[in-house]
């Protein structure tokens, strides 16, 4: 299940925002995995507003809601090896705002084997040139039809 645990671990939050943070400190990690499950938390709802907490992510989704994960935690941290600034802070949270969104409206579908709401789709309503088509296609449209 998806939108049960956070996306990234401690580790790869150290790599991402803040090399040589001392993860052997337990009080530090403690700091880190807690602002991870905060952020999860964030994606967890975006997921579960378009339905995608039940199904099996897409191989790319990975490093895509770690990214995600890392970057919600840090900006709600403040995150002190970045010297984080106000704008900075307030850009990181507008980028991941936009990117809930797509997620909440499909626009970014994360399931394996789906297509985003965007995706091009094509139909054509059938046409009768003959009297038997006409028979055709209302036979069609009867069996169809629950």
């Amino acid at each position: 299940m998806p939108c049960t645990s956070r996306f990234a671990t401690a580790a790869d939050y150290e790599s991402m925002m803040c090399i040589g943070l001392d993860l052997t400190d337990p009080v530090v990690l403690a700091e880190i995995e807690l602002y991870l499950d905060l952020a999860a938390a964030d994606i967890h709802s975006a997921m579960a507003a378009s339905d995608m907490c039940s199904c099996s992510l897409a191989a790319w989704t990975t490093n895509y809601l770690k990214k995600l994960n890392i970057l919600d935690a840090a900006a709600i941290q403040g995150c002190p090896c970045t010297n984080m600034t106000a704008e900075m802070k307030a850009a990181w949270l507008a980028w991941l705002d936009n990117q809930f969104m797509l997620i909440r409206t499909g626009k970014i579908e994360l399931c394996a084997g789906e297509t985003g709401s965007e995706f091009p789709a094509f139909a054509d309503v059938p046409r009768s040139w003959t009297d038997w088509n006409t028979a055709e296609i209302m036979y069609q449209t009867l069996i169809k039809t629950p």
